[in-house]
């Protein structure tokens, strides 16, 4: 048997290995489940509440920014309420790498296709808000 037979009979078993992988294993990522769940409440439609909006402009922010810096944050299941019904609660605070940028928490309810934001806890002292 010489080289190229051999190269090619390598190539086909390598080639055929890596359909039999990719057939197993698919297309499978290594997120989190709370990276997941985040990701979820992100891509719904986010609903605000009219002291949310109210607080979100005392941050110098909108809607669309909060969905970007929501990437920095992460999903605290000690104080969320996953099954609550009729919408699942989750509290949700800056990764601790970004807790120093972010000065707000907020807690987000999952109602099917609708992400709502009912309040928004602001944890700098310095930002004062005046919201009902």
């Amino acid at each position: 048997m010489n080289f190229l037979k051999r190269l090619r009979f390598y190539g086909f078993g390598f080639g055929l290995g890596l359909l039999v992988v990719y057939a197993t294993f698919g297309t499978r990522s290594c997120t989190t489940p709370n990276e997941m769940k985040m990701q979820e409440l992100v891509f719904q439609h986010l609903d605000l509440s009219p002291k949310a909006k109210c607080k979100l402009k005392c941050l110098r922010k909108n809607s669309d920014l909060l969905k970007i810096e929501l990437r920095h944050f992460e999903v605290d299941y000690e104080l969320s309420s996953p099954r609550k019904k009729p919408c699942g609660e989750y509290f949700i605070k800056a990764k601790k790498e970004f807790d120093s940028l972010y000065n707000y928490k907020l807690v987000m309810y999952d109602c099917d296709t609708i992400t709502r934001v009912k309040d928004i806890s602001i944890t700098s002292a310095s930002i004062t808000c005046n919201c009902q």
